[in-house]
């Protein structure tokens, strides 16, 4: 078997074997391979020796999604996964041959923040872990830190970490990756050179971005979705782009959202699947891309309730703005969407009304469920109000 590695991984290894920096942190472009960089050099570090590592992010979920289904994707390439040592129940894979072992957590497992300690750990997509939860896990961690992230955000504690001379900064952009990346998505992200300028400067050069036309800067972030007045869905649809399917409440006049679904290559069947699973059926109102009519009709045939969005971008983005809004802290995909969720700036330099059309679906499936549904006034029948 001929493994490959890729420069980044080169990079990481070299950094770790010098034994010289407490910290080592990932910071790039969109489809650097930090993050499967990482899981490479993680596998390894536990094929060669004793070591304890923690895998952690924001939450369970978005590691599930991520950094854990890499450690998973290299073991099983390089024929080296058994099922019987991977406990699901408490997400810890071990090494026998070795005594190596690697556990998964999110930072809303507290117990785990002040709990044992451990060899090695490695922050993933670190900006979305709070600076407390990650002075927490850094005072139980007794050799190497390892932290990746993509530099959307204008000021975060990460970057003082990162550019500290004692700690060591690798920067890389999708043009280390070439070799692995497919025609498509090299030219997607490509494009952003001629649509806008900061996202390109993040999510392609993997530089650090500004925030000067940030289109939603009034929400915050909450520990969990409230019982509202009213409770909608809304959904956009993808295949190569993720399919998206957020939840949307709306509470005294404030907005609340909450991520469901973000998966893409998903059939119209897997969708339909996907979104039983998570206990809706035709009782719960879902508004969606009316671009897919078809696809509309497929859902409701299989026992959902689908209605085209009213896709007025402009309204719309007007109507979330115009309300506070609350994003729950599990829905990892929304809150690095609406970062860099922009307006498109022309050539010349003006601002337009314009998003621009990169990693937005969830921004879209937003709009779609709050605008369509809490934008229309209640009808009032005899004190009664629906």
């Amino acid at each position: 078997m001929i493994v490959e590695y890729t420069p980044v991984f080169e990079a990481n290894k070299a950094a770790y074997e010098s034994g010289r920096y407490r910290f080592i942190g990932n910071e790039g472009s969109s489809r650097s391979s930090k993050s499967y960089s990482l899981a490479q050099l993680m596998v390894v570090i536990c094929m060669t020796g004793k070591k304890e590592i923690s895998v952690v992010s924001s939450s369970l979920p978005h590691l599930k999604r991520g950094a854990m289904k890499d450690i998973l994707d290299v073991m099983k390439s390089w024929q080296v996964y058994r099922e019987k040592n991977h406990n699901k129940t408490d997400n810890i894979i071990r090494f026998p041959k070795t005594g190596a072992q690697i556990e998964f957590f999110g930072t809303e497992e507290t117990d785990k923040l002040q709990g044992p300690g451990r060899d090695i750990l490695w922050l993933n997509e670190m900006p979305l872990i709070k600076q407390a939860s990650y002075i927490q896990l850094a005072m139980r961690t007794k050799e190497t830190i390892f932290g990746d992230w993509n530099p959307a955000d204008e000021f975060s504690y990460v970057y003082k970490l990162a550019d500290d001379p004692a700690n060591k900064k690798i920067h890389s952009t999708y043009l280390n990756n070439l070799k692995f990346l497919p025609q498509p998505q090299i030219n997607e992200i490509e494009s952003l050179k001629d649509i806008d300028e900061n996202l390109w400067k993040v999510f392609g050069l993997g530089l650090r971005g500004t925030s000067t036309e940030t289109i939603y800067t009034h929400w915050k972030e909450i520990d969990h979705f409230p019982e509202c007045d009213q409770v909608v869905y809304g959904l956009d649809f993808g295949f190569n782009h993720p399919n998206v399917l957020i939840k949307c409440g709306l509470l005294d006049d404030v907005l609340y959202w909450d991520e469901m679904i973000y998966e893409s290559k998903l059939t119209t069947d897997d969708l339909a699947y996907a979104i039983k699973a998570m206990g809706l059926n035709n009782t719960h109102e879902i508004f969606a891309d009316s671009a897919r009519p078809d696809t509309i009709e497929e859902l409701n045939r299989a026992g959902l309730w689908v209605q085209e969005a009213n896709k007025s971008v402009w309204d719309g983005i007007n109507f979330v703005k115009g309300k506070k809004l609350y994003i729950t802290k599990n829905s990892i995909n929304l809150l690095k969407e609406i970062k860099s969720y922009k307006w498109m700036v022309d050539k010349n330099g003006i601002v337009t009304e314009k998003p621009v059309k990169f990693k937005d679906d969830g921004m879209d499936a937003g709009r779609y469920g709050s605008f369509t549904k809490f934008s229309q006034p209640l009808i009032s029948y005899a004190g009664a109000t629906y």
